[in-house]
């Protein structure tokens, strides 16, 4: 049995293992970045900072598993992105920023778990 035979194997062996946990990071991920962009919203209604939402794809079970969220209002853009009247607020980017890296690392940890020289 060659290594790509035994990552084949060890990879189906752990096949529930794996999905459980590359879901429970996307979706603590996703949740992560919707408190984030939250935190960091402009308010003035509540409005913007109230639509910002997550939602998902897939689990543990599935092929894809996928988690979005984002502010759902149709101005969230203007202090987003700015405007000629006001600055930019990027607060979903921010929090993209801070998330991001973790969940590489969070990814790169599972992925450990697998494989020749794991443990």
């Amino acid at each position: 049995m060659d290594d790509l035979d035994r990552l084949a194997a060890d990879f189906e062996s752990a096949g529930d293992e794996l999905g459980a946990a590359v879901h429970k990071l996307v979706r603590v991920s996703t949740l992560q970045a919707e408190a984030l962009g939250k935190a960091g919203a402009n308010v003035r209604t509540g409005a913007m900072r109230a639509s910002i939402t997550s939602d998902f794809d897939g689990g543990p079970g599935d092929d894809v598993i996928r988690g979005e969220t984002g502010p759902t209002v149709s101005y969230a853009h203007f202090p987003h992105d700015g405007t000629s009247r006001i600055a930019p607020n990027p607060f979903m980017d921010r929090a993209a920023d801070v998330v991001e890296p973790q969940f590489h690392a969070g990814a790169a940890a599972i992925a450990s778990t697998v494989g020749p020289g794991r443990g």
